[in-house]
């Protein structure tokens, strides 16, 4: 049965603490969960990955059919131009491992380049356009959860392209929204718009060209995308754009396999996502400030006030990244950051009768644009960011997946 999806997507300004807790009563059990379960922000999408698994697909195909069916279903979250996290657990062997997807820079990029003659940061620059689009990941993840942990052939979801899906309010806000950046681009105006404009109640969105990418993953596997006339098509586009692509960048991407990170609270014992991802590191230092103050013991506006004051810190810690970073770049100190004396020192000054003062240069600071909001203005609504899926079959086979920055902010309980 399908989960339901809501509060699968990820928030872009609020880090959202999200522990999964899969009863330790079901691990005992020999036989498995009664039951798989399919979490996903698109019906779609949870319905693929349904189908898979009752026709003998295991967690890592179905993993594989939800990420490319919301390729096609939500363009606005996630998409075969992006890329993600991936943490799995695979039953036979208790292994648990992360795949690092995320997109990449390409070679010819500077530290300059989204700066003005005066060196002065120019936003549109890196959100807009072909100078702002990385390598992406997504394609190369979908070959490599199907070929090495995978039972069956790569599935996407070449009918939902091919055929259409009928948009949703969702779909025809986030149009709406983008639909400035949308008209921009020829291209992006004739798929995604209709006579430049969001597409109305109940339009049919077919994607060929979408459908056709799928379908050459499916028949030539990395290659269908990094290599040959699609790889060709797209530097070609990017360049035309004012991008710095090259065939290079998308012959080298590669898939990382990283190790989890892992913690305990009351006794449990925690597997999340690793860095590049910020989301295990900030999770597992919540939860050892909660510790600390034994939030357990606590009930109703206590309660609440302990989880906004340990999710304040989080952010502000997270808002900075002054100590997350890409592993393969710069060294993250994990340990210290997972250990439970720097979370007592994040905490230290915590107050149960007093909430801690936001200052605006730490918590008020979109980081991608730096504006603030007028003092009185309302924040935007949480709803422009990415993608996030949960799957469980009945062999204790797992799959959490994120396309956003900041990675996978929950946890396995073992």
């Amino acid at each position: 049965m399908p989960l339901s999806p809501l509060g699968c997507r990820l928030a872009p300004r609020w880090f959202v603490l999200a522990l999964c807790l899969i009863g330790q009563s079901l691990a005992a059990e020999q036989t498995g969960p009664p039951r798989s379960a399919v979490a996903s922000a698109h019906p779609a999408a949870t319905r693929a990955g349904i189908d898979i698994l009752a026709v003998g697909g295991n967690v890592f195909d179905a993993a594989v059919a939800v990420g490319a069916a919301l390729a096609v279903v939500e363009p606005y979250s996630s998409g075969l131009g992006g890329g993600g996290f991936w943490l799995l657990h695979r039953a036979a062997d208790a292994r648990a491992l992360m795949i690092d997807a995320r997109e990449r820079a390409p070679l010819a990029a500077h530290r300059a380049m989204y700066l003005n003659d005066q060196g002065q940061f120019i936003p549109d620059r890196a959100l807009d356009g072909p100078l702002a689009a990385g390598i992406p990941g997504l394609p190369a993840a979908l070959i490599h959860l199907s070929t090495r942990y995978g039972r069956l052939p790569l599935a996407p979801a070449i009918a939902l392209a091919r055929d259409g899906f009928v948009v949703d309010r969702l779909y025809r806000e986030y149009a709406a929204f983008r639909r400035d950046t949308l008209r921009a681009s020829p291209a992006a105006a004739a798929q995604s718009l209709v006579d430049g404009e969001p597409p109305p109640p109940d339009h049919l969105l077919r994607q060929p060209d979408l459908a056709a990418t799928l379908d050459a993953l499916v028949r030539e596997g990395r290659v269908g995308f990094y290599a040959g006339p699609i790889a060709e098509r797209l530097v070609t586009a990017v360049r035309a754009g004012g991008g710095i692509w090259s065939a290079d960048d998308l012959r080298d991407y590669q898939v990382i396999e990283r190790t989890p990170i892992s913690g305990t609270y009351r006794g449990w014992h925690l597997v999340s996502a690793a860095p590049p991802s910020s989301g295990g590191v900030l999770l597992i230092a919540m939860l050892n400030m909660l510790d600390t103050l034994d939030a357990a013991a606590l009930s109703g506006a206590e309660r609440v006030h302990a989880l906004v004051e340990v999710m304040r810190r989080a952010y502000r810690a997270h808002a900075h990244a002054r100590a997350l970073g890409d592993p393969d770049q710069v060294a993250v100190p994990v340990e210290r950051l997972t250990h439970p004396l720097y979370a007592a020192g994040l905490i230290r000054d915590f107050d149960p009768r007093r909430a801690t003062p936001s200052r605006l240069a730490d918590l008020d600071c979109d980081p991608w644009t730096e504006r603030r909001p007028a003092a009185n203005q309302a924040p935007p609504p949480e709803r422009h960011h990415t993608t996030h899926f949960s799957i469980l079959d009945r062999a204790h086979g797992r799959v959490e997946a994120a396309s956003d920055p900041r990675g996978i902010g929950s946890a396995w309980v073992e």
